[in-house]
């Protein structure tokens, strides 16, 4: 199939999904705001050649990513029927260069040999900024980058993010501004330039809790 063909399929599916996947019912809402949303802004270089996926939920958008830049990524949620649905679904259209795991960003130390492993994560929609950074800094190589999706409220975000991302070891590299449909988008791309000590992340539910400060 062609790229735009599986990606039209894949939005078909999610829309109608038995189980909440997304926010949309409207296939051309859903092209805007989840594929379009994931891909515009984002430079192929950007990401490197394996990327993590924080918060996933029904592969958004590390799946739209894979499937538009020809990557590998690891897409991680913590809601299992969602990563199963997204997994069966990838099964059923070929998309063959994702994995995708039920587990705690927190928790995914544990799982393998993750720690700045990956050349790029990204995530969308799943907390705030020192939060996220958080979350995905430890398994990002330094040199690699971070790519949060956010709305117009990012400012206090990010402006209450000074500390974490300096013990984080990370820096805001770009803020890249665009519009889905009239509605503005920001692309907040950080790079790692120091590795991340060893404490990161801490357990389940402390960088939500208790963002660095």
């Amino acid at each position: 199939m062609e790229k735009i063909e599986i990606v039209r399929k894949y939005i078909e599916e999610l829309i109608s999904a038995p189980i909440n996947l997304v926010g949309y019912k409207d296939f051309e809402e859903a092209y805007y705001y989840l594929y379009k949303d994931s891909i515009f802004a984002v430079k192929r270089e950007d990401l490197g050649e394996k990327f993590l996926d924080v918060g996933t939920g029904g592969g958004i958008p590390g799946v739209f990513l894979a499937v538009e830049y020809d990557i590998s990524g690891l897409l991680i949620d913590s809601i299992c029927k969602k990563i199963e649905y997204a997994k069966d679904l990838c099964g059923k259209l070929g998309i063959k260069n994702v994995d995708l795991l039920c587990i705690r960003a927190e928790e995914l130390k544990n799982k393998g040999d993750y720690r700045e492993y990956f050349d790029s994560a990204v995530s969308r929609a799943v907390s705030k900024i020192a939060t996220v950074l958080e979350l995905t800094a430890p398994y990002v190589k330094v040199g690699g980058k971070i790519l949060l999706y956010k709305g117009p409220g990012y400012n206090e975000e990010l402006s209450q993010s000074i500390v974490a991302m300096k013990e984080l070891g990370v820096k805001l590299l770009e803020l890249r501004e665009y519009s889905v449909r009239g509605k503005d988008r920001f692309l907040l791309v950080f790079e790692k330039f120091a590795p991340t000590p060893e404490k990161y992340p801490r357990k389940v539910g402390v960088p939500e809790k208790r963002p660095i400060k």
